[in-house]
């Protein structure tokens, strides 16, 4: 949608010289990052990559189990901690509106103590043995996660498989694990931030199961009792639905044999969803709202569709984001002082989007930096060779991001989960340094548009027409 009233017209010969300039310091700025890489070009940073992942290849194992529980499991031997992660496939499309949130508060509640070994003691022992175990849900799945040391794996993982299988649910336990996320729900509504990404991804994902928030509203919460949370449990135990990924120093049949033993007894259910999740509903017509109300500066969230991980445009795309996050700070931030923090971020779901945030006193002023940014990429070829130091910095940064165990389990259990299986990860770098400056114009023109804008703030510093141009 055009704006009213306006012509639209390609940036002057000054405007395109600066979004280079722009450019060129990125890549100065990214390649120091990834110097010794960059220094006898291409052909040498390709054959680290290579190396790492043909040893990544080779340390990274599958195994099913008959009942459809999957095991990914890397030896790792350079360090002692065992990463361990249980996820739970299914996400909000096995819940409604009315349940929203219920398995969230069922992993809650299930680390609070089991049958076995009562909250007191599981505290105890954690604590004594430096473990951690913590849950979260997400919109595609659950998660139960742990961390310990090797010499601690075989009593660290006795505790967390009681905790799956058996749970106590006490009602006191839930009342208070309840209290506290509906106290968190309430601090997220007094949030500005939070309140322009909720409404944003409302209006985005209109129609769709995304709406519903895995962790739920103060309303579905409070309708959940102990009967509820003890006939999900047995729908949590379905073999199809529970993926296992560990990493650490373990070898891959003792790793297998444990897993065989806590949970190759699960029934295979076939709760799972079979039909695939559908696509984004909120997209083609761009959508602003306002929330009202008077605050020193204005809060601006907008999300808009995105590839998902599985699909060929996500790697140049994710250049695409890291290359916006940098034009955001420069132009914004740096040379016209409009905020302390506008930036672009792009998530991994099933049904994918990213979205643009920033706050600031001038919302109109501001918004059409950024949009110009994005036209710069629509319009505009990157030179080859600044695109290629921004790759190698790019790659650096996603290499420095997997040094630990945990963001290892979960990258792994990301490609399992979205991106088409676990092997597809290790061809990750190789695809990503192939990305062409006409990918990064294709897929800045396919995905930069029809956002669904959220703010907060006063009507008269707003245009909506600005809003919902593009």
């Amino acid at each position: 949608m055009e704006l009213k009233n306006c012509t639209k017209v390609s940036p002057p010969g000054w405007l395109r010289a600066t979004r280079l300039v722009s450019l060129l310091f990125l890549s100065g700025c990214l390649a120091s990052l990834a110097a010794p890489a960059q220094a006898t070009g291409r052909a040498t940073l390709a054959t680290p990559q290579a190396t790492s992942a043909a040893s990544s290849a080779d340390a990274t194992s599958e195994h099913v189990l008959p009942n459809g529980v999957k095991m990914v499991h890397r030896e790792v031997r350079g360090n002692d901690v065992v990463a361990i992660q249980l996820y739970f496939r299914g996400g909000v499309r096995l819940l409604s509106e009315q349940t929203a949130g219920m398995e969230n508060l069922l992993l809650e509640v299930a680390t609070q103590g089991t049958r076995r070994y009562p909250k007191s003691q599981v505290n105890r022992e954690l604590s004594r043995m430096g473990t951690v175990v913590e849950a979260a849900s997400g919109y595609d799945f659950s998660i139960l996660a742990m961390r310990c040391v090797r010499s601690n794996f075989d009593r660290s993982w006795e505790i967390l498989t009681e905790m799956v299988l058996h749970p106590l649910l006490d009602e006191k336990e839930i009342s208070l694990i309840r209290d506290r996320l509906v106290s968190g729900l309430r601090q997220q509504e007094d949030s500005p931030e939070s309140a322009v990404a909720l409404l944003a991804g409302q209006l985005f994902y209109q129609g769709h199961p995304y709406r519903s928030a895995p962790v739920g509203t103060i309303d579905s919460l409070a309708r959940l009792t102990v009967a509820d949370l003890k006939a999900h449990h047995a729908k949590l135990l379905d073999g199809d639905r529970l993926l296992v990924v560990t990493v650490g120093s373990l070898p891959a049949e003792e790793m297998r044999r444990k897993v065989t033993a806590s949970f190759g007894r699960l029934s295979r259910q076939g709760i799972r969803p079979a039909t695939p999740l559908p696509s984004q509903t909120g997209t083609g017509t761009p959508r602003f709202q306002l929330i009202e109300k008077s605050v020193a500066t204005n809060y601006i969230h907008g999300t808009f569709a995105a590839p998902p991980l599985s699909h060929p445009d996500y790697p140049a795309f994710s250049v695409t984001i890291n290359i916006l996050q940098q034009l955001f700070f420069q132009e914004v931030r740096v040379k016209r002082n409009l905020s302390y923090g506008a930036d672009v971020t792009l998530l991994s779901h099933a049904a994918n989007s990213a979205f643009v945030t920033v706050t600031t006193p001038r919302p109109n002023e501001t918004l059409r930096v950024m949009f110009d940014q994005i036209d710069f990429l629509q319009r505009q070829l990157i030179p080859r060779e600044p695109l290629r130091a921004i790759i190698g910095g790019f790659l650096t940064q996603y290499y420095k991001k997997l040094e630990t165990n945990d963001a290892q389990a979960a990258r792994l259990a990301e490609y399992e989960l979205q991106g088409g299986g676990w092997r597809r990860l290790l061809t990750w770098i190789e695809v990503t340094d192939q990305v062409t400056p006409e990918d990064i114009q294709r897929v800045s023109r396919t995905y930069l548009r029809d956002f669904h804008f959220a703010a907060l703030g006063e009507a008269n510093q707003f245009n909506p027409d600005l809003f919902r141009s593009r």
